[in-house]
């Protein structure tokens, strides 16, 4: 019976605003086992308030947290092929301003080269 329609793998709020307390299992099917509740699920049982075991909700949230570290990864992935790449265009764009420039200069000591013959 657990509710899954919270988006965080720990759950901070119901989604009635109500705030979640940490209560521990008395049952026979899970003894001592720690589970996440609304504050008034236990009071209004036929209502659907946040019901969540906390050993599931860590699970929950580990695999969330691995998710997120793929997308990060993939992000750093994806800059550093940009930068490396805008470096490479810097480089040529630097280096075809020095051939142009060389080729000026070149072309200017011709000119006055040949100005003075």
């Amino acid at each position: 019976m657990t509710n899954r329609n919270n988006n965080g793998a720990i759950p901070s709020r119901c989604w009635c605003g109500k705030g979640i307390v940490i209560y521990v299992s008395k049952t026979e099917e899970n003894p001592y086992r720690r589970f996440f509740r609304c504050e008034i699920g236990l009071q209004r049982k036929k209502e659907n308030h946040l019901f969540k075991w906390v050993d599931e909700a860590l699970l929950d949230e580990i695999e969330r947290m691995k998710e997120h570290q793929a997308r990060v990864d993939e992000e750093i992935e994806d800059l550093r092929i940009s930068m490396k790449k805008t470096a490479q265009e810097e480089v040529m764009n630097h280096k075809n301003s020095l051939d142009v420039g060389c080729v000026g200069t070149l072309f200017g000591l011709l000119c006055l080269w040949s100005k003075y013959d």
